[in-house]
């Protein structure tokens, strides 16, 4: 995917990133290396309690800057806070600055949510493929950025997920999502994961929709 290409979401493009962004996308990407080299067995006791020791160290030294929320402002504002980019570097699923995150990267293809990830053994369920739960949370967010497009803001309100094929670790996948329909309160929309050209998963969603302000010079 190309720095050229419009964002689904509202992340920092790389080349548009402050310094400030692009520091804690390198902070996450080395927390990611961490988080896959340290999941599963393999390295000795040894090995466990010096590499414990030094990440102790970083833990007492990052904590007194933790924050308890990634949403900005107090919340009296959801709309506002929605515009803020960083709320998005820091999503559990697709951002940049979350290491728990993938991350994934949505774009904007012809109306349609395209979404390109790959996930690695920090993600596994059945041997050498990802655990169902990580492909319907990628979905959710897949779907509901799908209803986004259609400029059709809304929550979840039921996810189904059809599971085809095991979805492969280390192989590029293929996150689709388009608007089936919509009603006055609710949005319908599907979506499917590709691997290596094979359909994995499928899913449907339905969003409930957010209520429509009211027209310029209604009664408020």
């Amino acid at each position: 995917m190309s720095d050229k290409a419009e964002l689904v979401q509202n992340l920092y493009l790389d080349h548009e990133a402050p310094e400030g962004v692009l520091a804690s996308r390198r902070l996450a990407a080395a927390v990611r290396r961490i988080i896959a080299a340290t999941t599963g067995p393999g390295m000795t006791v040894e090995e466990l309690n010096g590499a414990t020791e030094k990440l102790e160290l970083i833990a007492d030294a990052l904590e007194p800057s933790r924050h308890v929320t990634r949403w900005p402002g107090d919340g009296t504002n959801p709309a506002a806070d929605a515009q803020d980019r960083l709320c998005f570097e820091y999503h559990p699923l697709i951002g940049p600055s979350n290491p728990i995150a993938a991350p994934l990267r949505i774009e904007n293809h012809d109306g349609r949510a395209v979404g390109i990830v790959e996930f690695n053994q920090a993600y596994e369920g059945p041997r050498s493929n990802v655990h169902g739960g990580v492909i319907a949370a990628m979905f959710d967010v897949m779907l509901i950025s799908a209803a986004a497009i259609s400029k059709v803001a809304g929550v979840t309100g039921t996810l189904t997920i059809k599971y085809l094929k095991p979805t492969p670790l280390w192989t590029e996948l293929r996150y689709e999502a388009w608007l089936e329909d919509t009603t006055d309160r609710k949005a319908m929309v599907k979506g499917r994961t590709i691997a290596d050209d094979v359909v994995v998963a499928e899913a449907e969603g339905i969003f409930i929709r957010f209520a429509a302000p009211p027209a310029e010079g209604a009664d408020r």
